[in-house]
């Protein structure tokens, strides 16, 4: 069963703090918990959820910040309903609620948020939901970039539609070059690595891709934040919101949000990682 809820006053205020799922095959355990996150967030939203396959239902319908997991589930173990999370929201903040301490290890390395040892105490939800791996994120008016895990480009909060994947990747590049200037040669490198291809094609196809680009930034208004000057395209940093440059401006809270994944769909972008732990540390990162 999946029992939902809000607090009175969320429900008066029209504003959701955060979503939230808990897991739990004990009614009391889940009650108790739904307790402890009401005065700790009382604006968030809250379902629970007495079974995996209720809960990996829920999931899939609704869109969460943190699960809260109780490792041991009669129909399903925790640990793997949190690896099935993971693969259907790689993002999720899940933190894990557990009796048995031993467990601890194997839930760290799932790369969970966080690890709580029953019996339940309203100081660790708080500072469980206050060092979250994964931020949850204000909305954002206007153009963002995100570079850190996967690349995204908003709009207002919601996703920026590129019709061509390789589109995408070619302003991830330019992204990543922060104004410097790429050549129609070096892009087109970056896109088909070690791919072979018809050159001819290529170009035919890259034209495709610019324009496809310049199209969706225009669409939303943000067109004059991409540069192309003959055989040379460039973006425009000053006018992109976006956390790699945020954080690069020393931005503490961005900073946080920084755990060594970068653009990860792109293979070229993991040699970024590495100088940006060097220039992060200076920023407050070890």
């Amino acid at each position: 069963m999946i029992w939902p809820c809000m607090s009175m006053e969320s429900e008066e205020k029209g504003e959701t703090e955060m979503n939230i799922l808990i897991v739990d095959d004990e009614a009391v355990a889940l009650r108790y918990m739904q307790e402890i996150l009401e005065k700790v967030v009382p604006s968030a939203y809250m379902e629970m959820a007495g079974r995996a396959d209720t809960a990996l239902a829920v999931f899939w319908e609704k869109e969460f910040d943190v699960v809260f997991l109780d490792i041991s589930m009669p129909d399903l173990d925790g640990l793997e309903m949190a690896k099935e999370f993971k693969e259907i929201r790689p993002q999720i903040n899940i933190i894990m609620v557990t009796a048995h301490p031993q467990y601890a290890l194997d839930a760290l390395r799932l790369y969970v948020s966080g690890y709580i040892v029953k019996p339940v105490l309203e100081e660790d939800v708080r500072d469980a939901l206050e060092h979250l791996r994964n931020p949850i994120k204000e909305e954002i008016s206007g153009l963002y970039v995100q570079c850190f895990g996967n690349f995204e480009v908003f709009y207002d909060g919601e996703p920026v539609r590129f019709r061509r994947t390789k589109a995408k990747e070619l302003f991830a590049y330019l992204i990543d070059r922060r104004g410097a200037s790429a050549t129609n040669a070096e892009l087109r490198a970056v896109l088909w690595r070690d791919a072979v291809s018809d050159e001819r094609n290529q170009r035919k196809y890259f034209a495709q891709l610019v324009r496809d680009v310049r199209m969706r930034l225009e669409d939303i208004g943000c067109g004059d934040v991409f540069r192309q000057e003959r055989n040379f395209y460039a973006i425009v940093p000053e006018k992109i919101p976006c956390d790699y440059y945020s954080a690069l401006k020393r931005n503490k809270t961005v900073l946080a949000n920084f755990h060594g994944e970068y653009m990860s769909q792109y293979d070229w972008a993991e040699e970024r990682i590495g100088t940006l732990f060097e220039e992060f540390s200076g920023g407050g990162r070890v």
